[in-house]
């Protein structure tokens, strides 16, 4: 028993040796090379919050240079800081006349001019685009567009493989979002965690919005002058320090929170004062068990460990809190709604946005089962989905189309799965959509009718011309009448109809002035005053005398008449009353022209803009073809708003003068 004792004790002491000379050699390593360098210079950009910048009292702060004041400070050499625009900065270390860049991205391009130190932090960059701009919604569809980046900034590579992309150079992010919010440019390419600072300190988070998923992961790094390698040694070297004293960690903090992962710092120590204490623990054993005390310090030993395990689930008890709050806070910033079921089917998290958009309180769903839930109806939850999976659904009675993704997180031989329901609502891009292709198929029946016009007008010429040469026929004086009259006036009366449609399919520039509004239909309502007379039609008008729009003066009056005629036909009840209404609001003019007639059908409701349909027996169905065409020519909009055998109103928008009507 006692060799065996001493063969314990001997290997302790052996133990605490090679620990004490590992010790050894590891500060040993870490004094090499930190007097190389008398000063090192070092560039950064003079406006990259949170990374680099100068803060309102003049001091050069951020991530980045609290990293390499951290460096410099456990590498034993000293550094001076030269703030400037960034393409200056890599110029400069390309000359050299700088010791190295502190924070860059590595690419394959980059590595040819630049060496790298290890990556100490994950970045990537996003599409900023102004909150109205339905357009841009992905990377794909920057093609045509104006894209502002800063001038050195790799975004400039991913544009390079898009078409037609107009790029625009700025010296720092912070000019990019000033463009965009003046509306020079209608996205910019930056990096994620700048951006949403800048939205931040530029207080414009409501009028900028991300789009996509993020571009461009890549490691952050410290760029070098290329073949330093000295430097290089001394940069990798601090960093690995400052990861393992837990400096690094403090560091991140500060700058961005809580990280995810244990620190390297952390583990390390962990290990350190399990080996001292396994070693302590050994010798205390050898000592007690001669001591004939071996049964009390055991269970000392057991208590001991107890607590260790009880405080280290106590501290992962704390960061699974924190992580959990975090994870929550960033699903609440999104412009997504997201829902999270968990695999017994119960709904485990909602956030804000999808609150908001399905009308429902988080009471009503939260730890429920989706199958008894308003969830289960709208998504089917279960299965997954294609991506970009388009839906019509009904939310208090009002119909909304919504782009949904279901991902399923495990899989079936995993003992979880959670259900993750992605959705967005797009209606107004919907509606948006539907106008675009009305407008194209506006164009597109003009041109038809312009075809048809030509088409008719030459047989009608030889049609005239015979019709000229026939009175040369004396021989029946009747016939000679009949012709000589009416066929010059059936040609005339077709003619005049070529040209009407000529003109509804390509309508003369309109001379835009400012028009009385109140004027013109109080003139107009002269004209066609017989016509209410006889139908028995009451017309009330409520419009200020005040009230003027920038617009045709003859146009306006051909589709207020279109309209009024319209409405007068509509009606076949007793009481039979026009209402004619205006008001303003921030955007401009509204007008309402309202009816009590017949209305019109919910089936032919997308078809009331086409030349030539009528549900009349003696119609043309040109009036609301016409009426659309003449109002998209002066900038107003036009909406039209049916119940059927209730009646029909029409609104009108007229935008300010000046204003530009593509906004």
């Amino acid at each position: 028993m006692k060799k065996y004792f001493k063969a314990l004790i001997l290997f302790s002491i052996g133990m605490m040796i090679l620990f004490g000379f590992n010790l050894f050699i590891y500060y040993k390593d870490k004094t090499e090379d930190k007097s190389s360098y008398a000063v090192v210079r070092v560039a950064g950009d003079e406006n990259f919050p949170p990374f680099e910048y100068i803060d309102e009292s003049g001091v050069y702060t951020g991530f980045n240079v609290d990293i390499i004041r951290a460096i410099a400070l456990v590498s034993g050499v000293e550094v001076q800081f030269y703030p400037m625009r960034w393409e200056e900065a890599c110029e400069k270390l390309t000359k050299g006349e700088i010791d190295l860049i502190q924070g860059m991205k590595y690419t394959t391009e980059r590595a040819k001019d630049y060496d790298f130190t290890e990556g100490y932090i994950q970045n990537s960059q996003s599409i900023f685009v102004l909150e109205n701009n339905l357009l841009i919604t992905s990377y794909e569809s920057l093609t045509g567009h104006a894209v502002a980046i800063q001038k050195g900034d790799v975004a400039i590579n991913n544009l390079r493989s898009l078409k037609d992309v107009d790029v625009v150079f700025t010296n720092n992010q912070e000019e990019a979002f000033v463009k965009l919010l003046e509306g020079e440019v209608e996205a910019i390419i930056c990096n994620t965690l700048t951006g949403v600072n800048y939205l931040d300190k530029l207080k414009v988070r409501n009028k900028i919005k991300i789009v996509d998923i993020p571009l461009n992961y890549t490691d952050y790094s410290i760029a070098i002058k290329k073949g330093d390698t000295r430097l290089l040694k001394i940069m990798n070297r601090g960093l690995r320090e400052i990861k393992d004293n837990g400096t690094y960690e403090t560091i991140y903090r500060k700058w961005f929170g809580n990280t995810n992962d244990y620190p390297t710092w952390y583990v390390k120590n962990i290990m350190k004062i399990s080996l001292v204490g396994g070693m302590v623990f050994m010798i205390a054993f050898l000592l007690f068990y001669l001591w004939n005390d071996i049964l009390k310090e055991e269970v000392k030993k057991q208590t001991y460990r107890l607590e260790q395990v009880n405080a280290d689930l106590v501290r992962k008890n704390d960061y699974i809190k924190e992580e959990k709050d975090f994870r929550e806070w960033i699903l609440n910033s999104i412009y997504s709604g997201i829902i999270t079921i968990n695999s017994d089917g119960e709904i485990t998290f909602i956030n804000d946005i999808a609150l908001k958009i399905l009308k429902i309180k988080m009471e009503e769903l939260i730890n429920m089962n989706v199958e008894d839930t308003l969830i289960n109806e709208i998504f089917p939850v279960g299965e997954k989905a294609n991506s970009n999976e388009l839906k019509e659904i009904y939310i208090n009675e009002r119909k909304i189309y919504i782009n949904y993704r279901i991902n399923i997180i495990g899989g079936k031989n995993q003992y979880y799965n959670e259900t993750i329901i992605s959705f967005r609502d797009i209606t107004e891009e919907k509606l948006m959509h539907e106008t675009i292709k009305t407008r194209d198929k506006m164009d597109s029946l003009g041109t038809l009718l312009s075809g048809i016009a030509h088409e008719i007008r030459n047989p009608l010429t030889s049609i005239k011309t015979y019709a000229e040469l026939l009175p040369k026929k004396y021989e029946n004086p009747k016939f000679r009448e009949m012709i000589s009259l009416d066929i010059p006036k059936e040609i005339e009366r077709l003619n005049n109809l070529i040209n009407d449609l000529l003109e509804y399919s390509k309508p003369r520039k309109p001379f835009k002035e400012e028009v009385s509004l109140l004027n013109t239909v109080e003139s107009l309502l002269r004209l066609i005053k017989d016509k209410i007379d006889r139908n028995l039609i009451k017309i009330n008008i409520n419009i200020n005398e005040d009230i003027v729009v920038f617009i045709d003066k003859n146009q306006l009056r051909q589709v207020l008449i279109n309209l009024m005629l319209n409405s007068i036909e509509s009606m076949n009840k007793e009481e039979k009353i026009i209402n004619i209404d205006c008001k303003i609001d921030r955007k401009g003019v509204i007008l309402y022209l309202s009816d009590n007639g017949h209305g019109i059908d919910e089936k032919d409701m997308d078809k009331v803009y086409n030349p030539f349909f009528t549900t009349k027996a003696t119609g043309t169905g040109l009036g609301l073809f016409v009426t659309y065409k003449l109002l998209m020519e002066n900038g107003v909009d036009i909406q039209i708003e049916s119940i059927k055998e209730v009646g029909t109103t029409f609104k009108l928008y007229f935008k300010k003068e000046g204003e530009d009507e593509d906004v």
